[in-house]
Formats: C-alpha cells, sequence, structure tokens
C-alpha cells in the first residue's frame, strides 16, 4: 500500500519494550488541616480516615441576592433539596454554578454562595463548586474573590474550574501547552487564596488527553465524566490506568422514563457502574443529575435525574442507599492495588462494537518504543461519524468503525499530539456496507445484550475479526515535558 506523504514524517521502526509514560507533574497539595478533605495516595481523607465522596449532581443559579435551584427542580428550595439529597444516602453534592452573564453583582454572588455552602454543611453535605472558568478578566478576579471568600468553609473540600474543556473550552483546538499554562496559573491562585480546598478540571470522555490532558494538568485529582452503558467501563478502565492521579466520576448517568428505559435499568445501572469504579479504584462516585429535566434538548438531557419531572422519586434512590454498605457486600480483588487483577472490558478496543473495517497501527515514542494507553481517532469523510479506541502494550491499534476513517487523531497522555488524513486503496465498496451511520447516540441505551447486565458481555461481536483490514502505518508521539 502507498502512504501517503503527510504520514511519510511519522514512519518509525518497530520495537519490543513498552514505552514509560512521562511522569506527571508534581505540585504541593494542600496541607491536611481539622475539617478540611485532603488527598492521600489515591484517595480522599478527612481528619486522617478514608472518605468516599457519593456525590450528587445539583444544578442552581444566582437570582438578585440568593442561589436558588434550577427552575425545574420543584418542591422546596435549596436547603430542602440537600436534605432530601443527604436523605438518600448522598454525602456530597457538586454544585453547578457555572452560569452568569458578565454583568452579575459579583459581591451579591459571593455572598450568596457562602450561605448556599453553610446550608449544604447544615445539611451534612461536603460540596464540590462548580465555578465560571478564570480565564483573564472579571471571571479571573471573581474567582480569587471566591477563594479568599469561602477558604475558610471546610464544606468545600473542592473547586471545579471548567466542566468538560472536550465542550466547552471557548478556544478551539487549544494547544496542550496553552492548557497545561492555564491550569498551572490556576493551581497557583487556589493555593494561594485557598490553601485547604482541593481543585479540579471536570473532563469528558478520553479523547479530552488532545487538549487538556489529564495526566499534565496540575490539578489534585481527576474527575472524569462518562454515560452511555457502552463506554463507560472502557472510559473508566483508561482513566484509572494511564493518567497517574487519584480519579473519581464526577458524571454519569442513565435516562430513565419508564416507557423506553425503564426505572429498573438506571437502578442496575447506578450499582453496576459504581461497583466498577471502585474496582478500578476510584476515588469518589457523582450522579448526574438530582432531578429531569423536561426541556432538555435530547432524551438523556431529559431523563438522567433522580426525581422524576414532578418530583417523585425514582427507585435507582433505593439503590444509592445500599451502596453506602459496599464493598463491604462485594468481593474485591485480592490485591491492594485492584488493577493488578481486573482486566480491561471486553468491548475496550471496540466500544460500540461495529465491525465493517478496521484501520490497524502502532504508536510508538521518539526512540522506537511503542506507547500504551494512546487514544486513536477517527472520522469518516464528512465529519458525521467518529469512533475512538486505545493502543495495547505494544503499541498496537485496531480501530473498528462502520464508515471508512479518512480523518485521523492521536495523543497519549504526557505526549503531543498528531493530525493526518489517510485514503485507502482505491475500489473499496464503501455503498454495501450496513450501518455506516451509526453512532453511540443511536445505540440502544440497554445495549445489545440479552436483557439482562446493561454493559458488555464476551458473547457479543466486539472483536469484529471479520472486518475488512485498513492499514495505516506507525504513528509517532514526542513526550511534552
Amino acid at each position: 500500500m502507498r502512504i501517503p506523504a503527510p504520514l511519510l514524517a511519522i514512519l518509525l521502526l518497530s520495537a519490543c519494550h513498552r514505552q514509560p509514560a512521562p511522569q506527571p507533574i508534581s505540585h504541593p497539595l494542600p496541607v491536611a488541616s481539622e475539617g478540611y478533605v485532603a488527598i492521600e495516595a489515591d484517595h480522599f481523607s478527612l481528619d486522617g480516615e478514608p472518605w468516599f465522596p457519593l456525590m450528587l449532581n445539583y444544578k442552581a443559579f444566582f437570582d438578585g441576592e440568593e442561589i436558588v435551584p434550577a427552575p425545574w427542580y420543584t418542591d422546596g428550595d435549596l436547603r430542602a433539596h440537600f436534605d432530601t439529597i443527604a436523605s438518600w444516602g448522598f454525602n456530597a453534592v457538586r454544585l453547578c454554578l457555572d452560569s452568569h452573564p458578565d454583568d452579575t453583582d459579583t459581591a451579591a454572588l459571593l455572598r450568596a454562595t457562602h450561605r448556599a455552602i453553610c446550608a449544604a454543611d447544615s445539611a451534612g453535605l461536603r460540596v464540590m463548586l462548580l465555578i465560571k472558568p478564570p480565564f483573564e478578566g472579571l471571571w479571573r478576579n471573581y474567582a480569587v474573590s471566591l477563594f479568599r471568600t469561602l477558604s475558610d468553609l471546610p464544606a468545600l473540600f473542592a473547586y471545579d474550574l471548567m466542566n468538560e474543556p472536550l465542550y466547552f473550552d471557548p478556544l478551539p483546538e487549544r494547544p496542550k501547552t496553552s492548557a497545561l499554562r492555564l491550569s498551572e496559573e490556576w493551581c497557583q491562585l487556589v493555593r494561594r487564596y485557598a490553601p485547604h480546598q482541593l481543585f479540579t478540571i471536570a473532563t469528558a470522555e478520553p479523547i479530552e488527553v488532545f487538549e487538556w490532558d489529564p495526566s499534565l494538568l496540575p490539578i489534585d485529582f481527576i474527575e472524569m465524566h462518562t454515560y452511555h452503558p457502552l463506554r463507560v467501563q472502557s472510559e473508566m478502565y483508561w482513566y484509572s490506568r494511564y493518567c497517574g492521579k487519584p480519579w473519581m466520576v464526577g458524571e454519569t448517568g442513565l435516562p430513565a422514563d419508564d416507557d423506553s428505559v425503564p426505572y429498573a435499568a438506571q437502578a442496575q445501572f447506578i450499582a453496576e457502574t459504581y461497583a466498577y469504579a471502585r474496582l478500578c479504584g476510584a476515588a469518589g462516585f457523582g450522579w448526574w443529575e438530582f432531578q429531569d429535566y423536561p426541556a432538555g434538548i435530547n432524551f438523556e438531557a431529559q431523563y438522567t435525574g433522580l426525581r422524576t419531572p414532578t418530583g417523585i422519586r425514582k427507585p435507582a434512590v433505593k439503590e444509592v442507599l445500599r451502596l453506602l454498605d459496599w464493598p463491604r457486600n462485594q468481593e474485591l480483588p485480592k490485591s491492594s492495588t485492584p488493577l493488578d487483577t481486573l482486566s480491561h472490558p471486553a468491548n475496550y478496543y471496540n466500544m460500540l462494537a461495529y465491525c465493517n473495517l478496521a484501520h490497524t497501527g502502532c504508536v510508538v515514542a521518539a526512540d522506537g518504543r511503542p506507547i500504551e494507553g494512546a487514544v486513536v481517532r477517527g472520522w469518516n469523510e464528512d465529519w458525521s461519524v467518529g469512533m475512538n479506541t486505545f493502543t495495547d502494550s505494544m503499541g498496537h491499534f485496531r480501530l473498528v468503525s462502520n464508515d471508512l476513517c479518512t480523518h485521523f487523531e492521536i495523543s497519549a497522555p504526557g505526549y503531543d499530539r498528531i493530525k493526518f488524513d489517510h485514503r485507502a486503496p482505491h475500489g473499496l465498496r464503501l455503498t454495501q456496507l450496513p450501518d455506516r451511520k451509526r453512532e453511540y447516540q443511536s445505540i440502544p441505551l440497554l445495549g445489545w445484550g440479552d436483557g439482562g447486565s446493561l454493559l458488555p458481555t464476551n458473547s457479543l461481536r466486539y472483536a469484529a475479526s471479520e472486518a475488512l483490514e485498513v492499514p495505516i502505518g506507525k504513528c509517532r508521539l514526542r513526550p511534552l515535558l
């Protein structure tokens, strides 16, 4: 096969040793103080004892002089809702308070936020506070004032300084070095003005590594978000193995309206996902969200709540209460490090059970050694469908798709990224390929199983061994630090 010119520059010789990932940036953690949550090794601690945040996401807005619940949250005010959340078994909330116009009265907002944190504390909840990203200007100055104002509140265990940069970063195609510089500045601000609180940046799926590389960011812990049942296990597994920091699930959820998706399926999903997160070594677990949003733009946005649009509690809440006994009623691997004995999910290299084509190649470092855990992203010709896979211990990847991929992007924790186009040989009969436009949003939320486990099983054709092979070649990445 003739290799296109853009790819020739990244061809390398084969190698037989795994390339160690660059070491994550080290930065000083807050000194453990009485009453404040700290980080010890791979977990949170509180006054010297392990603390596991079981967290519910809660949307709120600034209105006049107060922080108020999202308008679709019914039956009660902020404090009443916090009491409800605590009664369900949660010990933390992620207070999503990141939507403010530029003419907001920030002094009043500071006072109102202080009262909201105190209300959560009085209900027995710790708070992760999601704020508007402190980029230049008004919101950077506001963040500094907020850090100062709330520094004496032990109930505030962490700041989330940006939600899902993959989707909400105002700068498209941000270089990794730019994201690193920004997060270093934010780290310095937190350490100076909020010396007892932790901070993070919420990351979405593993392709965040293309720009906001979680292994490089000087954040205290990783807070990752994952949703579709066919992807959650694989994405948690990747974060746990390759990012080199304590990590927690900040958002996950299965929408359920008790019609197309039964409430029982949502309850099963929260139990299975929580258990797998613990097996992968997660330091915490968060659910999206408190109550259904009837005006959501799609099914997932509308029905992930633990209350119906009219405020009725869903059966999944009972499952949350059972989680409090975990892992006492679960058997852990016989290793102090669960990942030592935990293999990757059955669909790790082909999360969506594609089967038409398999784009194959290898990712290596400058010295020729293969890179494990690199993320490979492919898109079809018109960019309408994209899919991901990962490299194995020899740096090999097999990106299985239902449509021919033309555009590619590759990166790995601690390394730069490359982008290129690759054209397949002439004569490929694409018009006969089935399900060419199938994206994960069109896959049933209950997966491809027989009604049993919501999560993938070995019986599915994830290997796609009969897929038409499309060789790409070997691709080189350079360490950034």
